[in-house]
Parts: C-alpha cells; structure tokens; sequence
C-alpha cells in the first residue's frame, strides 16, 4: 500500500508538471527598442546562467510592501527553474543572406552605396586577401548548408548545419563588423539597415526591387533557425536527456516581423525595452554619437514617412513597440544592470508559470485602457485612456472617436460622398465644397481602379484637408476626432462631474499638447503612457510651472499575454494541494 502512494504520488507530481511543460520547455522572446535603448544587453542578459545572473536576492529581513512579498516568490521560483536562453541575432541572419552572394558582388554594393562613407578607404580593407579568403570560405559554406536543408528539411539536425548558424555564422558578422567599423564606425550599422530593407523587399541581399513574397524573407530564415534548435531538442529528449528550447531575438525592427512570429507561436512574447528620451541620448552621447547622428538614427528607426512597399520594407520601430507584449522601462540603469534583471526574471517567471503574482495597479489600469483603444473608429491610429483617482479608481474611460451620434472613419465610404449617398455620414463641408469634392472624386476614381479585395474606402479628412486642399501641413484643429485622453476628461463632465486633483491618466501613447493642458488644469499627478507623442508636449507644456503632472514610462504586460501571465492554470490552493499529497 505504501508503494502504491508513493508512485500515486510521483505520478501526481509528474502530471502537475506537465502541465507548464508547454510553458517551461518553448519560450520565444523578441526584443525591440531604439537604439540606445538597450535591446543587445537585455538580449545578453537572457544568455546568463542562473548563477551567472547574479539576480538581486530579496531581504527577508526588509521587506515593506506587497511588490516586495511578489518579488520573494518570483526570486524562488526563478532560482529553481530559470535555463538560459540561446540568442539569435538578426545581424546574423542579415550576414546569411549577404553570404549568398560572391566576394565580388559584395564589394560591388559598397563601391555603389550611397548611404556609406569613407568607401574608398573601406573597400582597401576588405580587399586584405585574409578577408577576401574568409569570404569566399563562408561563402561556399553557406551555399552548402542551403544546399542540405532544400534536399531534406530533416538535415536541420546535422552538426554542420547548426555549427554554420549558431558558431561560424556570428564570427564572420563580428569579423565584418570590426573590418568595417575600423574605417567608420557608422557605416556597418548603414550597410546592415540596407541589406536588411533589401531582404525584406527582393528577398536578396543587394537588389531592392519590391516582390510582395518576400516581406517575411528575414523572418522564415530566423524561423530556420528556431526549427534547427527544437529538431535537435527532440533528439535530446530521446535520449532521455533534458532539453529545453529557450530563444531570444535581438532585435526585430519591422513590425511584420512581430506579427509572423505571434501568428505562428504562442510561445512568443515580444518584450519592448523603452527608456527615456533624454536617458537614451546621454547613452548614446557616451558612445561618441552627436546630435546629427542621433536624428538620423531616429529618422530611420522612427519614421512616419513610410509609404507604399517601404511600409513593409524598411524599420519602423515605433509600431514594433505597439505590438508589444511586455514594456521594460529601463531609465534606471546601475552598473550591474540589477533593476533590468529583476525586470527579465519577472516576466520570464511569469511565462513560465502564469499566476504566480497578481498584476500591478498600473497594468491593470493600462490594460483598461488598451482594450478600450479598440472601439476607435480612427483609420490612422486607435488610441484609449482612462482616468483614475489617486488610489487608481477607475473614475472615466475614453477613446480617440467622433462626437457622439456622428460616424466613425472606418465606417465612412468615400464613393457614398461621391455619390450623395448616405448623407448623415458626412458634414456639410464635404457635401458642398467643390475642391474638396474634386480631390476626393480623383482618389476614388485611382481606388476604384485598384484591387480593392471588397474594402470600402474610409478616409481621413484631416489628412486630405491638410495636403490636397488647403495645403496647411500637419494641422491637429481639423481632426474630426476627439482624442482619447480629452473624452475620458469629458464623460465625467457629461455624466456627473468629479474632482481629479492628485489622479492619473493612463494614455496608450502619450498626450499631445492640447491634452496635456487639458491634464494639467483638471490637477492630473501621474500621466502613465507607452509610445511618447512626437511634439513638444512634455518639454513645452507639463516641464513647467509648479506642481507639474509627472509623465511615467509604463511597464508591464498588456493585450493577450495580460491573461497568458496573469490567469493561472491551475488554481493554485489545487497545486499546493497536489504537492502535499504523500
């Protein structure tokens, strides 16, 4: 009978274990964030042993709040548990693609380059015959690891496949990188943003020409790589050794990167590291960059200016941090880098085993906020916010959306204005204004004209007020929309009026200026947001006078991996119970 509850009671344990097996075992982490931000050490970070991670301990002896009781457990579970995470670089599968093509071709796209300075001086140095030798070798190695992988996709498994991409394949990238950076130190990063453009939009290393198959090209070849490492694994799990597949990404810059990860695996979490702006500068100032240099930089990662095919081409950093999973806020930054490891170790804790801790008030309130950004009917960009007092009651919720009882964008059709139909849709303006009516009638005529796939076609008066009629530029006044901050301001005017002095907003971006002196006269303390707005709003508006609203980088989890983290599996007074069972 004894025996008999011993193995019942092995048998319970190994069941309640397989139950975040499938938590524990396939973890993908993408990283984004600006450069500067610090994406490559969070990225390192993740690579430590346990042991290696020197994680801050907690002190029992000191503990004065709840976060600190969350952080004791969180710590526990983590010392028990925590396998380092094996990184892919995105440099490196950029190098892949570059190693496609021959010695030739490659100095070719430099000597032809644009965007690269110092060329002359660069091209004498990978002309060493050392480099050229290199080249070639890796060169020939790529083409044959392709080569085994289109004959057999089981070939995954091989030593020499695995040994290209995760040994031979970084060395060449960093050899590269030094070659380069020898001569100017910011033409590597150009060359590489280049490449990368290239791959998403031909599929090739150095043609840009824009061939809609190829906008995942990056992301299938990272993929290869995660399949060679879970192939492998199942190998190991065979031979009954154990075997885990940790993976981190460093770093993903393109928003359709993200998606072809969450689509396929919801083991991925994309993890955004934010900072504040003026953080991120000095940072960046300490590594020998200049105020030019920094605009170009961001110019590049945080553009608006994208259209057509570039939109799935080139960077674009700001929505990759809209498609977040988890914000790091890492602003505050020690020599050891404690606070951002206590950060990773938490929502890695979390993923592995969700319901550990309950959320905080802020990604509970933030979460509010980013379910109530989907009711906007905006077609350029939902944002949601709520309004709380200082103990975060929640006192009002807003999204950016028209006055009530007139009709969103997205449900507006701009061949009904043309055609005077469904007039309760459009304003008097529209309706009558002949060079309005024009410029909407030769937009519609080239819309009509196009593969529409059945949409409708909404549209954004404001943009079409600004650039094709008046020709005013970017003019906030002639938004149809009331932003969201400014409507969760407004109900609580409309529905029965409440102090909000000392309360926090909770913006899914950040206030503009208008905003944020709608906030600072209701006497708002705390303004919580995720992506800043790009004015002038923080500097101009809320840096200045007395009692000034205080503007917070959120971190936390939010949309789907909310409920992943944070609802457990199993009740955890069951779990408990089931590891008592003797």
């Amino acid at each position: 009978m004894g025996n008999q509850c011993e193995h019942d009671s092995a048998t319970l344990d190994n069941a309640l274990e397989k139950l975040f097996d499938e938590r524990k075992d396939f973890i993908i982490i993408g990283l984004t964030g600006r450069t500067g931000a610090g994406c490559t050490t969070a990225a390192n970070i993740l690579t430590k042993n346990f042991d290696e991670l020197y994680l801050p301990k907690p002190d029992n002896n000191n503990i004065n709040n709840n976060e600190d009781r969350k952080y004791r457990i969180l710590y526990n579970y983590c010392k028990q548990n925590w396998e380092k995470f094996i990184k892919i670089e995105m440099r490196n599968i950029i190098t892949s693609f570059l190693l496609e093509e021959d010695y030739k071709s490659f100095k070719q796209f430099i000597e032809s380059n644009k965007n690269i300075s110092n060329k002359e001086n660069i091209i004498k140095e990978i002309e060493s015959d050392l480099f050229e030798s290199k080249y070639s070798k890796m060169h020939e190695n790529r083409n044959k690891v392709k080569c085994l992988i289109e004959e057999n996709e089981e070939n995954l498994v091989k030593d020499e496949v695995y040994n290209f991409y995760f040994e031979d394949l970084p060395k060449f990238t960093i050899n590269l990188k030094e070659c380069i950076e020898n001569i100017d130190k910011k033409s590597y990063t150009t060359l590489y943003q280049d490449i990368a453009n290239n791959i998403r939009s031909s599929g090739k290393a150095f043609h840009n020409g824009f061939i809609c198959e190829n906008i995942h090209k990056l992301s299938q070849r990272t993929n290869v790589l995660i399949k060679i490492l879970r192939k492998r694994n199942k190998i190991k799990i065979k031979e009954k050794k154990e075997g885990r597949v940790l993976v981190v990404i460093d770093a993903l810059r393109n928003p359709y990167e993200v998606t072809f990860f969450k689509d396929r695996y919801s083991a991925f979490y994309q993890i955004a590291i934010n900072v504040d702006e003026e953080i991120r500068k000095s940072r960046l100032f300490k590594l020998n960059f200049d105020e030019e240099e920094i605009k170009k930089i961001d110019s590049i990662e945080y553009s608006n200016k994208n259209t057509g095919d570039k939109i799935f081409s080139n960077q674009n950093i700001r929505k990759c941090i809209e498609l977040a999973d988890i914000y790091i806020d890492n602003s505050q930054q020690t020599k050891d880098y404690s606070e951002l490891k206590k950060k990773i170790a938490k929502y890695i804790t979390l993923i592995m085993h969700p319901g550990l801790i309950t959320p905080t008030h802020i990604e509970r309130t933030m979460q509010i906020a980013y379910d109530a950004k989907m009711n906007s009917g905006c077609i350029s960009r939902q944002v949601g916010a709520v309004v709380t007092d200082d103990q975060f009651a929640i006192k009002s919720i807003g999204w950016n959306s028209v006055a009530e009882n007139q009709v969103p964008c997205n449900l507006r059709d701009m061949k009904s204005l043309i055609s005077n139909e469904d007039k309760d849709s459009f304003s008097k303006y529209e309706i009558e204004d002949d060079d309005f009516k024009k410029v909407c009638e030769d937009k519609n005529k080239i819309f009509e004209s196009s593969n529409t796939g059945g949409r409708l076609y909404p549209y954004c008066f404001k943009d079409i007020y600004n650039d094709d009629v008046k020709k005013e530029g970017k003019n906030q006044v002639h938004t149809r929309s009331l932003h969201a901050e400014e409507n969760a301001f407004l109900q609580i005017s409309k529905y029965g009026g409440q102090g909000l002095y000392g309360g926090n907003l909770f913006t899914t971006a950040s206030p503009c200026e208008l905003c944020a002196k709608k906030a600072y006269q209701l006497g708002i303390k705390n303004i919580y947001y995720i992506d800043p707005y790009p004015g002038i709003s923080e500097k101009h508006i809320l840096n200045c006078g007395i009692n000034k609203p205080k503007m917070i980088l959120f971190e936390g989890v939010i949309g789907r991996a909310f409920s992943q983290l944070y609802t457990q599996i199993i009740p955890y007074k069951d779990e408990i119970e089931l590891l008592l069972t003797k």
